[in-house]
């Protein structure tokens, strides 16, 4: 049974062009790095496997599941590029909310973020974090969960030289057990040889609606 599996998706709209989908079969755990120029769909394929979008022909599975299924959602976690917190809400709220819908205690999102180094803020409203601390409290709370699936959009973007090779050393630890997908622009050193999914370059012309 294949961890990912996209097969025969075609092209679909994105942001600002059409966005043609590599084939992509990942049986086994391990580190997958999403690789194309700005444009070329890296948060679309994103997309597609959260099961957000999906296309209208081929296969798109996660977990074994098709990636639109209650049981594919159950088996991934998704960190979107965009920070999406509630500006009034206190950080503790969101961990509630957060571990509630990952399946896990309240406790284990507060355990989270105090390895961000967070728990001072939990009073805080998540509008008053600075980028880094906003960042770092969106990974801790979208990978919580053991998820068999761990789908990572740009979570490096807003954080310091110390946080990133934090991240970097948890990704590396996932990606043992378990299947990890990650957008990254930078070039980082990883122990385990990873697999690069290449992105075709952007088409010209352009689409509408959807995501690039």
């Amino acid at each position: 049974m294949s961890e990912l599996e996209v097969q025969g998706a075609g092209t679909l709209p994105g942001r600002a062009r059409a966005v043609a989908l590599p084939d992509l079969r990942v049986d086994a755990p391990g580190l997958v790095l999403v690789e194309g120029l700005n444009g070329s769909g890296k948060s679309t394929l994103i997309d597609v496997l959260a099961g957000s979008l999906l296309p209208r022909a081929g296969s798109v599975r996660v977990g074994g599941w098709p990636a639109g299924s209650d049981e594919a959602r159950r088996a991934r976690a998704v960190t979107r590029c965009a920070v999406s917190f509630l500006a009034p809400v206190t950080l503790r709220v969101h961990a509630g909310l957060f571990a509630r819908a990952a399946g896990v205690s309240a406790g284990a999102a507060i355990q989270a973020l105090d390895l961000e180094g967070l728990r001072p803020l939990l009073a805080e409203p998540a509008g008053r974090m600075s980028t880094g601390e906003a960042r770092r409290a969106w990974n801790a709370l979208t990978t919580l969960g053991d998820r068999r699936v761990l789908l990572l959009d740009e979570p490096f973007l807003g954080l310091d030289s110390a946080a990133a090779a934090r991240l970097a050393a948890r990704i590396e630890a996932w990606s043992a057990t378990r299947v990890v997908l990650l957008v990254d622009h930078a070039q980082r050193s990883w122990r385990a040889r990873p697999i690069r999914v290449a992105m075709p370059e952007p088409a010209s012309s352009p689409s509408a609606g959807g995501h690039a």
